[in-house]
């Protein structure tokens, strides 16, 4: 659909010279009249009003934030009522099927895990407990797992 205006943020400086990058390239998203700003921000520390934002997106970036559970409870705070939560993520038993792959790529030499990500998630009950401990509800929050580890979150404030 149409939306009047779109902000994209991210922690790091070359996403999103990587994402201006990407906008210029594509015709159709460069003559949209969708106001779209891109903003460099901690998710822990999300730099707008309580109740301000229609939607929230994280695309395979939960298990990058330091400090999951402020920043779980900062998207609960600045979603509107009513307000959506999209993300996707990845349960813990990825990256260690990503090291055995690195490490059979590497001639043998093992790759340590915790240099992937800041965040394991152990399971789907996890990443509901975290929901839940952000102020999201129970039936507002659904969790479905694609494969053996991606996993797509929705909920609604």
């Amino acid at each position: 659909g149409e939306y009047s205006r779109v902000i994209a943020c991210d922690y790091s400086d070359s996403m999103l010279t990587e994402a201006r990058r990407r906008i210029r390239a594509d015709s159709e998203i460069a003559s949209s009249s969708t106001k779209l700003d891109l903003v460099r921000c901690d998710v822990g520390n999300i730099p707008m009003k309580t109740d301000s934002i229609d939607a929230f997106h994280a695309g395979a970036a939960m298990h990058c934030w330091p400090e999951i559970e402020a920043s779980l409870k900062e998207i609960h705070r600045v979603i509107v009522p009513g307000g959506r939560y999209f993300a996707t993520t990845f349960l813990g038993n990825y990256f260690t099927n990503v090291a055995l792959a690195e490490t059979l790529g590497n001639g043998g030499t093992e790759v340590d895990t915790s240099m992937q990500a800041f965040q394991y998630f152990p399971s789907e009950e996890y990443l509901i407990d975290l929901l839940l401990d952000a102020g999201f509800e129970r039936e507002k929050i659904s969790l479905e797992v694609i494969g053996a580890a991606c996993v797509v979150i929705r909920c609604e404030k």
